[in-house]
């Protein structure tokens, strides 16, 4: 059963990649990438991976609001991991369950439904801070547009529907909302200046907005787990979101797919994580998880 899903989630990420490649041109996605400067590609990796240690941050804050003591650094160590399990192992497991798994392992104490409870809301702390931002960039990009509007009209209620949200369903983060919602604007921003540093690496400078929409259309789609650590999904959106913007398919696609290397490599380095894990864990008789 395992197997099937992720054989299913295969076939989709492959069917996806064949609709995109088949309607744009793929000898101009080629030569972006072969003419893109080496070095900026380089230093785009450097606000992913700033992104992913805040966004592990964020969810340590939320643990130890709830007397989960996991340290910063505990909490980077099982993020890395998570993405490599999420990534790469087939089935249902998936990153935010091998957290809990790991979590229920060395904080037992603290109950598998409060653990399930932070880990839903680092989620969907994460979901509203991509709508938030995605809002915000599509006011200024379609500022003349009376639909516009309802962005804004939303936010009131909405932020009232989290603070009550939050309130009743998972009281201790209250406190922390705060640092909360900064870490994950930070994550969301570094990743943005992420793909910043891809588009210039290809000589484009000009329609940041509308590349930074996209960016974040695609992450709010990515959440979605239909595709293999959302490769596909992400090039689907960046190829038709780039027709109603009016910006180039072909360099669309490419930071689309260049953003997706980097999202893998990055994943792939988990791999050291686990080997190191458990040849500790052979040495030592145990599991030092818990003291990281």
């Amino acid at each position: 059963m395992k197997y099937l899903k992720w054989l299913l989630k295969l076939s989709i990420t492959v069917a996806l990649l064949w609709w995109v490649f088949h309607r744009i041109d793929l000898e101009s996605v080629s030569k972006a990438i072969g003419k893109a400067d080496k070095l900026l590609l380089a230093l785009a990796l450097v606000p992913y991976l700033a992104s992913r240690i805040t966004a592990a941050m964020r969810l340590t804050t939320i643990l130890r609001a709830h007397e989960v003591g996991l340290s910063h650094y505990g909490g980077i160590h099982l993020h890395w991991i998570s993405m490599f399990y999420g990534m790469f192992l087939p089935g249902g497991l998936g990153g935010d369950a091998y957290k809990l798994l790991r979590l229920k392992q060395h904080y037992p104490a603290n109950g598998t439904m409060l653990l399930t409870r932070i880990l839903l809301w680092d989620r969907i702390i994460g979901f509203i801070m991509l709508g938030l931002l995605a809002g915000i960039i599509a006011m200024v990009r379609f500022y003349d547009n009376k639909l516009i509007a309802l962005i804004p009209a939303l936010a009131l209620p909405g932020a009232g529907t989290l603070w009550w949200s939050a309130k009743k369903w998972l009281p201790g983060i209250i406190p922390v909302l705060g640092r909360i919602l900064l870490l994950s604007f930070g994550t969301q921003v570094f990743q943005i200046i992420c793909t910043g540093f891809l588009l210039y690496s290809m000589g484009e400078t000009s329609h940041w907005a509308d590349y930074a929409l996209l960016f974040l259309l695609s992450s709010i789609a990515t959440v979605f787990p239909l595709s293999i650590g959302g490769i596909g999904v992400r090039e689907l959106v960046y190829l038709r979101g780039s027709v109603l913007l009016g910006v180039s398919e072909p360099i669309a696609v490419t930071v689309s797919v260049l953003f997706d290397i980097i999202v893998t490599a990055t994943a792939v380095t988990g791999a050291a994580l686990v080997i190191g894990e458990r040849t500790g864990v052979e040495a030592e008789g145990g599991d030092t998880f818990a003291e990281r």
